[in-house]
């Protein structure tokens, strides 16, 4: 199974790989629109795709949240399942990191495979 984790952002989409059952998420690239997101999944054969989900502290819907609803409609085109996970805590875990897109789908990757294994 494949998975493709996605990091969306307005100007910028990270993107994270978890590949041929190994449960460890990896950073893949920064792309900017969603016709390269669905080359990738294309290319690397992905399965599933899992998506940060933007919610307030409160576990509340704003409207980030909204935007990537957007998104993720215009992914259903793959007719791949569609995941979301909340990314609350994603980007400031990776704010160190230069790659901040790509290590955010990666931490949002990572905590699903985990979540999804326990």
């Amino acid at each position: 199974m494949n998975y493709l984790g996605i990091d969306y952002g307005k100007s910028k989409i990270g993107l994270a790989i978890a590949k041929d059952g190994v449960k460890v998420a990896t950073p893949f690239s920064v792309v900017n629109s969603i016709d390269e997101v669905k080359s990738v999944v294309s290319k690397e054969l992905i399965d599933e795709i899992v998506v940060g989900y933007p919610l307030s502290l409160s576990g509340k819907q704003g409207s980030q949240a909204r935007e990537v609803d957007a998104f993720i409609k215009q992914l259903e085109s793959l007719a791949k399942p569609i995941h979301k996970q909340d990314e609350r805590f994603s980007t400031r875990s990776a704010a160190h990191n230069k790659e901040d897109d790509a290590s955010s789908a990666c931490i949002i990757l990572q905590t699903y495979l985990e979540r999804k294994n326990t």
